[in-house]
């Protein structure tokens, strides 16, 4: 008889796979012009909500990767992934990325001052911990500039870990990756929900993501602990292959 809590497991696995794999097939068809704008935001708006549940679930810890065993996940794991380390990464980011704005943005008098200076007091709230009028914030700055990635990236975490709503907050942290594919903050952001959803390859693909872009020195130093710890599962994961193989 087969172990109910490992079928169900197995069914969340495969439905994550396919979710993402779905999301990046979606993306090159789009890129190809292959799919019209009305479908691919259709069918892109769909795979991120149903994908999100699946992450939700498995960061819950309603269920792990059965194929990735995660001996080492336990204190290291708890610094790391905790809220508050989660809090303070992505207040150092936020700064971070208050700094590397062009001084010239603040010009007054037209829209790009009013956006900077809403990034600028939008992140000082995130920092402090209000997420919500933080979000309010990045949204009156995405009605000016749709595309902008900071606002994009930030508002996905916002309301990914600290407003509740894991469907908007990855569609946002992805509509920041499309929107500016320079732009490295948001693949920090989705590595950390990839690892937490058990998603250990996905998330070393966008830390190696985020390192080609080359990020400023401070935002690898932020993300060292992570890739430490995911090139630790992936190494005990092929060990473990490699020992079990006949």
């Amino acid at each position: 008889m087969s172990d109910p809590i490992s079928s169900g497991l197995a069914s969340l696995e495969e439905q994550r796979d396919f979710l993402l794999r779905s999301l990046d097939d979606l993306e090159r068809e789009h890129d190809a012009g292959d799919v019209d704008e009305a479908d691919y935001q259709s069918l892109k708006d769909d795979y991120t909500a149903r994908a999100a549940v699946v992450l939700r679930s498995l960061a819950d810890g309603q269920a792990a990767p059965a194929a990735v065993a995660r001996p080492s996940i336990g204190r290291r794991v708890a610094a790391i992934l905790g809220v508050a380390a989660f809090a303070g990464l992505a207040g150092l980011l936020v700064a971070q990325a208050s700094g590397r704005r062009d001084a010239g943005d603040l010009s007054s008098g037209d829209i790009r001052a009013s956006v900077t200076e809403k990034l600028n007091e939008a992140g000082q709230l995130l920092s402090d911990g209000d997420a919500a009028g933080a979000v309010e914030l990045y949204d009156e700055v995405l009605q000016d500039q749709p595309a902008n990635a900071e606002a994009l990236t930030y508002r996905g975490w916002a309301l990914y870990q600290f407003l509740g709503e894991p469907e908007d907050g990855l569609s946002s942290l992805l509509d920041a990756a499309t929107a500016d594919r320079e732009y490295p903050d948001p693949h920090a952001f989705l590595a950390i929900l990839f690892y937490r959803g058990g998603l250990i390859e996905q998330a070393a693909n966008e830390l190696d993501r985020l390192e080609a872009l080359d990020p400023p020195p401070a935002m690898l130093e932020l993300t060292a602990g992570l890739r430490d710890e995911i090139d630790a599962v992936l190494a005990a994961a092929a060990a473990s292959t490699t020992t079990t193989t006949p």
